[in-house]
């Protein structure tokens, strides 16, 4: 993606165009932002925690039903020796470590390798002794039962 060309797109649709629809698409604040997330990712060695894309790692999807929570980890090419869990009522701390095997210059790399610590905000709270996690094919699975199941009445005094 050429910036420059988008620099000069919206110049020039600033000039022809105007009213209240352009103020928040061209407003300069919303625009570095934009640029800031989605394509300023090479110019410091801040995003090395992150994947070449700038998401969180591991990509983690969060499922809730009737009696538990589900978290499911991708973490292809991790092997359970090297990742630890910790929680703290609804914090979940993932860390892991792993080292790219494979010698020589890397012409593309898109998949994250090194050591990585995520924490996700669980949608209820629970205990360490109360998760069960299981790694399996690359896919970390951290399931525990809710506490509350239901509403309960609260007396008034």
């Amino acid at each position: 993606m050429d910036m420059n060309k988008i620099s000069q797109w919206m110049d020039l649709a600033k000039k022809y165009q105007t009213g209240d629809f352009w103020d928040g698409i061209f407003d300069q604040s919303s625009f570095d932002e934009f640029m800031k997330n989605n394509l300023d990712s090479n110019k410091s060695g801040e995003t090395a925690k992150k994947t070449g894309q700038g998401r969180k790692f591991p990509p983690t999807d969060i499922f809730i039903t009737n009696e538990e929570v589900l978290l499911i980890s991708d973490l292809a090419g991790y092997v359970k020796e090297n990742i630890q869990l910790s929680v703290s009522g609804t914090s979940l701390l993932i860390k892991g470590n792993n080292h790219q095997m494979i010698t020589g210059e890397p012409v593309q790399q898109e998949r994250y390798h090194g050591s990585f610590e995520r924490v996700i905000q669980l949608p209820e709270p629970t205990y360490p002794n109360q998760i069960r996690a299981k790694f399996n094919n690359g896919l970390l699975y951290v399931s525990y039962k809710r506490l509350f199941l239901q509403e309960e009445r609260v007396n008034i005094e």
